[in-house]
């Protein structure tokens, strides 16, 4: 065994896991001569179910003997050491002494299937940290615990107590699809599958993830000869730097990786807490940091059954020009509706195309997209053979989309082969759609052929869109260098850092703030007023004030003097009222108002699961109320910056419209740049730091910093 740095972050380290993949020797402790028990099942699925021909040692503490093996009556008792997998099916109060045993016996992994620890609360967890403490001291990995075990179908291996590893892969064409989930439930879901034709090769089932997580059995995929695609179901992620890493190592690979992350509502957060006691992460963060790295995240089970089964059919690439072929004309006109609405287009269809499919259809047969052959297809199935022919031939084609609405039996049957026979050999993606409740011999045959069916428009149509997205990512990016004239050393902060402290960090990176200067009385304010120029802004200036303007801390468009000195009071009586302490108050910002600007907010936070994380997005006062902003892990390229700006409904107002002058962008990408790389200078005891509204001014006189917070 041997543990190797990912490419990504050389902080990060990964197993190779051969001796749990191909293990020479399992241990079942737990095993049963009671059909039934979990116990019995574990031995039936590795002597019976799997292909193994290493040793297998099996103990109970009554003795005996099963299936022709001898029964120890304890770990200590079994006649062999360095055993490569020991699986535990003992209570949870005996789980601590057990593996202190196979630590005794130079057990290198051991899959804990037992439940109750850490999913129950306080005492759950203290004994986790036992078991875990345990395995660090003795070089053990741990699996589990509360978990459902390792099934892998090529070539067989179960290392799972589940009675229906007899039945993985016995139907349906095996993929070359990874699976890695915490639970057990869902896993098995996916794992049958197979009956519409979506076959996983490999699943982990990772359960608590005490030790070894999903990272490193995504990293384990990404790496498998035997997979070309990986699939995961997360409850949570324990650490980010890792999913990251797992993430590029599927994506250098040629690997597509497919998420269903649960746990992004509050109920769902809670339950996946008491479920696996996993933290769940702020579903925005996860999404942008999905998003960032390649990963195709999905919305449910059938999602992600159907999203993988057409990659692992079609391969990756750009699937946005639809034609629909079909024999109802409802159905053609439904499925155009639905490519609209998931932002795919109807492919137009050649001169020649049309041409060619009107050889052979009746003269009322529509031949445009959607292209309905009418029940003439039923009662001449040969026809569908004809027609489809021509448009797998068209380059403005990129997959053909069949709704088959209805079972008739052995005419859907006929259609349907004729079909495949095209389809089979064609270069065009070809997705059909099952609409009818009632199964029957054609819906058979396309999974016994490898086209599993989907099981609806929209649901075909988002795996469209999520393959054409994915194809039209570019190579992974590297940070770019960082901007030009930032200072050699770390800057200093004392906290709590005051709005004129973080300005000034600010301006030592690049980023500008209005011309402004700090008054500490009203007269003293009113000068400065009179030096900058009229209208101006009064901010308080208070130590452990972060939202100045929800106490009363901030007057605008202050047009003389007398209006300064009186704002100045006003400021000072409101902290007051407030409970700011006198000490705390610093005296005021006189600012000159910048009028004239898209207001912009910038915000970097450190994330409990992924680290450092940027907010971009519309800023001011309605910040919360518009929630038009967009996110991205850190360090990120300028390219990425620029796309999560993108997702943002404000980026159009950058533009130039209807003879307005378009904002300067580029220098907001690089402001963003710069405070990233302030944020990053700062250090862990910066846990955020908040620009709003940075004022976005036109198109080459850059951007202004008017407010801006440190914590």
């Amino acid at each position: 065994m041997s543990a190797s740095p990912s490419q990504f972050d050389p902080n990060v380290r990964f197993d190779d896991l051969v001796e749990l993949t191909r293990p020479r020797s399992v241990m079942i402790v737990g095993a049963s001569s009671k059909p039934g028990t979990l116990g019995h099942t574990t031995v039936v699925n590795v002597l019976e179910h799997s292909d193994f021909d290493g040793e297998v040692h099996l103990v109970n503490p009554k003795g005996g003997e099963l299936f022709g093996k001898p029964l120890h009556a304890s770990v200590d008792a079994v006649p062999a050491q360095g055993i490569d997998v020991a699986l535990l099916l003992v209570p949870a109060e005996s789980a601590v002494a057990t593996l202190r045993a196979c630590a005794a016996k130079g057990v290198r992994y051991v899959i804990v299937f037992t439940g109750g620890f850490a999913e129950l609360g306080v005492a759950g967890r203290t004994v986790e940290a036992e078991m875990l403490a345990l395995a660090q001291r003795s070089g053990m990995r741990l699996y589990g615990p509360n978990c459902a075990g390792m099934t892998m179908l090529a070539p067989r291996l179960g290392l799972t107590f589940s009675t229906e590893f007899r039945n993985d892969g016995r139907t349906g064409k095996l993929s070359r699809i990874g699976l890695v989930t915490q639970g057990g439930g869902l896993g098995r879901s996916l794992m049958q599958g197979n009956e519409r034709g979506v076959c996983f090769s490999r699943w982990f089932s990772t359960g608590n993830e005490l030790d070894l997580d999903s990272a490193d059995f995504i990293n384990w995929l990404a790496h498998d000869p035997g997979t070309d695609l990986i699939c995961t179901v997360m409850e949570g992620i324990r650490s980010g730097p890792r999913f990251i890493a797992a993430a590029a190592a599927a994506r250098r690979a040629g690997k597509p990786l497919i998420a269903l992350k649960i746990g992004r509502s509050d109920f769902g957060k809670k339950a996946a807490q008491s479920h696996t006691a996993s933290l769940a992460g702020e579903d925005a963060v996860n999404d942008a940091v999905f998003s960032q790295y390649g990963v195709i995240r999905v919305e449910d089970l059938d999602e992600l059954l159907d999203v993988a089964s057409l990659i692992s059919r079609v391969g990756v690439r750009r699937l946005r020009n639809i034609c629909v072929y079909s024999s109802s004309g409802g159905a053609g006109v439904l499925s155009a509706d639905k490519v609209g609405e998931a932002g795919l287009a109807m492919a137009a269809l050649a001169d020649e195309t049309v041409a060619e499919m009107a050889r052979h259809a009746p003269a009322y047969a529509a031949l445009t997209n959607p292209v309905d052959l009418t029940t003439k297809a039923l009662t001449d199935p040969d026809l569908a053979r004809r027609c489809l022919a021509p448009l797998f031939a068209d380059p403005g084609v990129d997959a053909v989309l069949y709704p088959i609405t209805s079972n008739y039996s052995a005419s859907t049957e006929g259609l349907v082969r004729n079909m495949l026979a095209v389809a089979q050999g064609g270069a065009k993606a070809f997705v059909p759609v099952w609409m009818s409740s009632r199964r029957g011999p054609a819906h058979d045959l396309l999974i016994q052929e490898g086209f599993a069916p989907v099981y609806s428009l929209r649901n075909a149509m988002q795996a469209l869109k999520r393959v054409s997205a994915y194809a039209d990512l570019g190579a992974d990016e590297a940070p770019d260098a960082p901007p030009a004239g930032l200072p050699a050393a770390a800057p200093v902060v004392t906290l709590p850092c005051n709005e004129a402290q973080a300005k000034a960090l600010l301006a030592q990176y690049g980023v500008r703030a209005p011309r402004e200067s700090q008054a500490a009385t009203a007269q003293e304010a009113a000068a400065v007023a009179r030096v900058i120029g009229f209208p101006v802004a009064l901010k308080l200036v208070a130590d452990g004030v972060l939202h100045k303007s929800e106490i009363g801390g901030v007057q605008l468009r202050l047009r003389d003097e007398a209006e300064v000195r009186q704002a100045f009071e006003n400021i000072v009586a409101n902290a007051a009222r407030h409970q700011v302490p006198a000490a705390a108050i610093r005296g005021v910002l006189v600012s000159e108002m910048v009028v004239d600007g898209v207001e912009m907010l910038v915000g970097l936070h450190r994330d409990e699961v992924f680290g450092p994380v940027l907010s971009v997005g519309a800023g001011g006062v309605w910040v919360e109320v518009d929630a038009d902003v967009a996110r991205c892990h850190l360090p990120a390229s300028r390219k990425q910056i620029e796309r999560a700006l993108d997702q943002t409904r404000i980026a159009r107002r950058l533009a130039s419209h209807r003879g307005l002058p378009a904002r300067d962008r580029a220098a907001l990408v690089d402001a963003v740049l710069r405070i990233a790389a302030l944020f990053t200078a700062l250090g862990d005891d910066v846990q955020s730091l908040e620009v709003n509204p940075l004022v976005v001014l036109d198109e080459g006189r850059g951007v202004v910093a008017l407010d801006a917070v440190i914590e």
